[in-house]
């Protein structure tokens, strides 16, 4: 495991609130391959250190605690001592069957002293540390928070899966993204709550929504895009192709510093 981070409960000028709670814990069978998704490089970097570069960050974030399958346990306590893009890495943790349980253990693992947890799929390589904290600043208010987009394409209902029976109404419907952000304490209670009476929910906000109440919108970006297909794959080396070769608007001209 990487060596601890120090407490931030502990200081309290500390702007760190959160703990974050990354899970890499899934067979990527929708992807094919040799590699598991959080393995795939985009940029000469693979997908895990992407995301755990944008926690590290994020100025809101005090601990990282990875949840990735029992045989990559190893490998990610490895960089965890080794990578600056895991700095923050408090804990490597193996996953469970489901991803409900994944995410049960990692939340199992974050230091009591934090008031939040944020929750973020690893498969989620290009969310940014500003968003995070943005998340992370919603929920200290609110309770809880989740990054978003509303809906831009008509959406169909089908039955078969074969034919368009009816259109849905787009005005109000918001994709979810990650992180989504909550009060510890309650987290803790909702997810332990939900695992006993089999209440079976695709993120931690819609448990939350049926066990607590509405949870806040932070405006997300479609760059957040989860990674769950090839086509995915190839549109996230293209994003990092074209962000290597894109110059920086903000450097200074060739012989002049930003002092000049």
């Amino acid at each position: 495991m990487a060596a601890p981070t120090p407490d931030p409960a502990l200081d309290p000028a500390a702007t760190a609130r959160a703990a974050a709670v990354i899970v890499a814990a899934g067979a990527s069978t929708r992807i094919g391959g040799a590699l598991r998704k959080p393995f795939i490089e985009l940029g000469g970097t693979s997908v895990i250190e992407h995301a755990c570069a944008a926690f590290c960050a994020a100025n809101s974030i005090a601990e990282i605690v990875l949840v990735a399958r029992a045989e990559d346990v190893e490998l990610l306590e490895r960089w965890s001592a080794e990578r600056p893009a895991f700095a923050k890495v408090r804990a490597v943790v193996p996953g469970g069957a489901t991803r409900a349980e994944s995410v049960r253990r990692g939340v199992r693992w974050c230091h009591f002293g934090l008031p939040l947890i944020a929750v973020h799929d690893a498969a989620r390589p290009f969310v940014s540390g500003a968003a995070i904290d943005a998340c992370v600043a919603t929920a200290a208010r609110e309770g809880a928070a989740l990054l978003a987009i509303p809906a831009r394409d008509t959406l169909k209902r089908s039955s078969d899966g074969a034919h368009a029976e009816s259109t849905l109404e787009r005005a109000g419907v918001w994709a979810a993204q990650t992180p989504q952000v909550f009060e510890q304490r309650r987290l803790r209670a909702m997810l332990e709550r939900a695992a006993g009476e089999g209440c079976d929910s695709t993120d931690e906000a819609g448990v939350w929504e049926r066990y607590v109440g509405p949870v806040a919108l932070v405006q997300g970006s479609s760059l957040f895009f989860k990674l769950t297909s090839p086509e995915d794959i190839e549109l996230a080396q293209a994003l990092c192709e074209r962000r290597a070769g894109r110059p920086d608007p903000l450097a200074p001209p060739p012989g002049r510093s930003h002092d000049a």
